[in-house]
């Protein structure tokens, strides 16, 4: 989060693995930190190279919010306009490069943080916990709790609706 290195979850590989082996349909996600464009392409390249070899058939997408919720990210201070350049560099390589590009963001951050009318050309996963959205603007995917719970999987886990329609 401070010194804007590129790390690779550990376990990607066989998460990726074994839900394409499940028969899942999958995306890419990546915690962004990057600080201008050119980082946000930098991020955008590494996934496309990650993307390669598997179906990927949900889009790829980029995550701008705080680090850690602590303000402690090097990216946490960005003004809405770099932020929004950031995300729309991102997705435009991601785009380029043939896949399907997305901004994920709850709704605070689509209203405060991001220009949300510069990105209606890209996939929209809203974040907002609650039974009901009154989010107003465009959005192709919902996570509506992060207290939700999945046989085989211990604890709570993020719950989505997708209105993609694949």
């Amino acid at each position: 989060y401070t010194k804007g290195g590129l790390i690779l979850d550990s376990k990607y590989q066989s998460y990726i693995q074994g839900a394409t082996a499940a028969g899942l349909k999958v995306g890419l996600y990546l915690f962004s930190q990057a600080t201008n464009e050119a980082e946000a392409v930098e991020e955008a390249s590494l996934c496309v190279n990650l993307a390669q070899g598997y179906k990927i058939s949900y889009p790829i997408f980029i995550d701008s919010e705080y680090a850690n919720g602590a303000h402690s990210g090097r990216a946490d201070g960005l003004d809405k306009a770099t932020r929004t350049a950031v995300c729309k560099a991102f997705c435009e390589t991601i785009k380029s490069a043939g896949y399907t590009p997305g901004v994920y963001a709850s709704k605070s951050w689509l209203y405060n943080k991001l220009d949300a009318g510069q990105l209606s050309g890209y996939k929209i996963w809203l974040a907002h916990y609650t039974g009901e959205t009154d989010y107003t603007g465009k959005y192709d995917l919902w996570q509506h709790t992060d207290k939700g719970s999945v046989n085989g999987i211990k604890g709570k886990v993020d719950l989505d609706i997708s209105y993609l329609g694949y």
